[in-house]
């Protein structure tokens, strides 16, 4: 599972996600567009997963969706800031 996912390796039947820009986003920021991550995105969600797995080196399809899970958890809901999420993920995860 570490290495580079695709659409289909997350839960779309669970989570529902855009594949461009949503209309939340504001035009790029550059930097900042780099450090938020947007839940509902999903090549955002994609890039969050895979750098968070290859961290860990998770190879797993039930960690990866655990992974999505801890991300769209209702405690995590107001939390955009991606080292923050990271963090906080990952203590869900006990990672």
């Amino acid at each position: 599972m570490a290495g580079t996912l695709k659409r289909s390796d997350l839960q779309t039947e669970v989570y529902t996600y855009t594949w461009t820009r949503d209309g939340n986003d504001k035009p790029y920021a550059g930097f900042e567009d780099r450090r938020q991550v947007d839940k509902d995105e999903g090549y955002e969600v994609l890039y969050f997963l895979e750098q968070l797995l290859n961290k860990h080196d998770k190879k797993k399809v039930k960690e990866l969706h655990a992974a999505e899970d801890a991300l769209h958890h209702r405690d995590l809901s107001a939390v955009t800031d991606r080292v923050e999420l990271t963090t906080k993920v990952e203590k869900i995860l006990g990672w």
